[in-house]
């Protein structure tokens, strides 16, 4: 019985070092980064911008500082998603922090509230819409997730959205995963007739970790320390490793109930899936940008 409680003791020390630091951080003063004031300084100078920055590094703080700029002069401001769930989180979002000064609209497929309002929230489906109906009123316009201009099928969308915007808007374009960032500024520059800045962070302040959904364990680490597989998803998967990336699972996987190959890519293989993803919209909107 020693060695099972023993295995179950390291486990749980595991998960415990994988989930440490997860929470609520500590209040502390905020400090505006060097990368978003130079950002903010470019939309206030009605630069067209394009900043490429990790998840969580304060990209939607360029946004609203924007926005609040903006529509103290009495302009407007659109914010696009790729999402509806989306959309409505920020609908919310930006209630709190704009009303009742100022008036929030909300443009997606199901739902429509105060469309003429300071700040419109929409998915970029409405916005490109709008656009056709040669209704785009806005001063400042935002596309949140612009790397979505790579994708096969909705990638049109965010090309026609800049391509139609007035060349008296400005554009913010948010992105945390474009490789390519000089091809896509210089496309939008050619489209536009007008300058467009790269604004870039490359350091990630939220740390970045793998796990797995263990059937039995839990949520555990998908590498041990030394960054080899986890015994228990190599078990779990029978001859595996994990690739140069460190992220994907690789080798001969279950026996012979095909278990192992559905894992591969639901468990350990997701994150190393959403890396590969990203790297190939950067080479999709190389394309376009050509």
């Amino acid at each position: 019985m020693k060695k099972p409680m023993l295995k179950d003791r390291a486990i749980e020390e595991s998960r415990e070092r994988f989930l440490s630091g997860i929470g609520v951080p500590k209040l502390e003063k905020f400090i505006v980064d060097d990368f978003q004031r130079q950002a903010i300084d470019n939309l206030a100078a009605g630069i067209d911008t394009l900043v490429v920055a990790p998840t969580g590094s304060g990209k939607t703080f360029i946004a609203i500082e924007a926005m609040r700029n903006l529509i103290k002069k009495g302009q407007h401001a659109v914010y696009t998603t790729p999402l509806k769930a989306l959309s409505n989180t920020k609908y919310t979002e930006f209630q709190r922090i704009f009303a009742p000064d100022h008036t929030v609209g909300l443009l997606t497929g199901d739902r429509k509230i105060e469309g003429d309002s300071d700040v419109v929230i929409a998915t970029t489906e409405i916005y490109r819409n709008e656009l056709y109906r040669g209704t785009g009123r806005y001063s400042l316009v935002i596309l949140d997730e612009v790397h979505y201009i790579a994708d096969p099928q909705r990638g049109a969308v965010w090309e026609e959205s800049i391509i139609l915007t007035p060349h008296s808007s400005t554009l913010l374009m948010l992105s945390a995963s474009i490789s390519n960032a000089e091809e896509i500024a210089a496309w939008i520059e050619e489209t536009r007739n007008k300058e467009c800045r790269i604004v870039m962070k490359k350091e990630r302040p939220v740390e970045l970790r793998y796990g797995f959904l263990h059937p039995k364990f839990g949520v555990i680490p998908l590498s041990d320390e030394k960054g080899h597989l986890s015994p228990e998803v190599a078990h779990f998967y029978g001859s595996a490793a994990l690739d140069d990336t460190g992220t994907r699972v690789t080798g001969r996987f279950g026996r012979g109930d095909g278990r192992g190959d559905r894992g591969s890519r639901g468990g350990g293989g997701r994150s190393g899936g959403g890396r590969g993803q990203r790297d190939r919209g950067g080479r999709g909107q190389g394309r376009r940008g050509r």
